[in-house]
This record gives structure tokens, sequence and C-alpha cells, in this order.
């Protein structure tokens, strides 16, 4: 009887053995090397590089000019036009060569442009043969008649009526009105 639990015990030890042995032998031939493992995260992460970033549905446009003669620039916030939706950095530069982009993601693009003139906020009050008239400031010597006021010379200073002559150059159309008042 000791003879038959001696075997027992010795049969289920080399049997546990066997198992063990094949079980591992298993999981080695079934997992992946550690070799290829690092080639299969560099694909996945070289894919994902590789995805351009599109232009999303509900993105921001914003149209930037630089006006060089007067140094100013202006922002103009635009609706998104629909045929901008999935377009990536290359496709915007191709459709819109006279254009410079300044920030480009999924959710914000702005487009920039510098223009070789004055930007529209500049004025110049005159004065004409009988009324101030006020002229918007195309290029430094070049004015376009705006508006002729109902402001009449014969009631202005004769200091007025010589800064009027030389002409009184007035930035924003806050700043015009505030100087069309003061002669009122």
């Amino acid at each position: 009887m000791k003879r038959v639990i001696v075997y027992g015990i010795i049969i289920f030890i080399f049997s546990f053995g066997i198992g063990y042995y094949y079980s591992k032998l298993w999981k080695d031939e079934n997992m992946p090397k550690a070799e290829s493992m690092s080639s299969q995260v560099e694909n996945v992460v070289q894919t994902t590089a590789d995805v351009e970033e599109k232009i999303s549905y509900n993105a921001n446009l914003v149209l930037k000019k630089y006006y060089n003669e007067c140094g100013h620039f202006k922002m103009n916030f635009v609706e998104l036009p629909i045929e901008f939706i999935n377009l990536t950095e290359k496709e915007i530069k191709e459709l819109y060569s006279d254009w410079r982009i300044e920030e480009f993601s999924s959710d914000n693009v702005i487009l920039a442009q510098n223009i070789d003139k004055f930007c529209d906020d500049h004025y110049v009050l005159k004065l004409g043969d009988e009324n101030v008239e006020v002229y918007k400031m195309l290029e430094a010597d070049d004015f376009e008649l705006m508006v002729e006021t109902n402001i009449s010379k014969e009631y202005l200073t004769s200091n007025d009526i010589k800064n009027l002559e030389e002409g009184i150059f007035v930035f924003g159309i806050g700043n015009l009105n505030s100087a069309l008042e003061d002669f009122e």
C-alpha cells in the first residue's frame, strides 16, 4: 500500500511538471515577441501622427488684414463657409494662396493678409467752399469725399479755419464724430 501511495505521488508530481512545461511552452509560442510588439507600437504611433488635422463643423474662422500704410490690422470673425469643413491645412493653403495661415486647428483657423494701403478708419476733415467736408483717406495723398456736413464756415473760428484748410486727420469713427461735434 505504501508503494501505491509513493507511486501515486511520483506520478502526480511528474504529471504536474509535464502540464506546467506544456503550458509555459504554449504561452511563449502565442505571445508576441518584444521586438515585434515595439514595431507594432511604432506603426500605430506613425499612423496616428500621419493623420492630418481637419477643420470641424463648428470651427471659428477669423480673417485678419494688416494694412501696411498705417500699421493697423482688422480682425473679422466670419461664418465658416460649408466648403471649409474637413479641409486640411495644406488644402486651405492651395485654395487661398493669397492668404497666409496664422493659426490652424480643428477648432480655429486664422487667415491673414497684408494690404498696401490705409485701413478704412482714417478720415480727414477739410474746409470746402462753404462747409466742413469729411474725406476718407485712401492713400497718403489720395482722399475720397464721404460727406459735406452742415457745419458752415461762417461759424468757425479763425484757428479752426486754418486747421481745416491744412486738413485735420482723424482715426476712428468715434473720433470723427467727436471732432465734428467740436465744430458745432
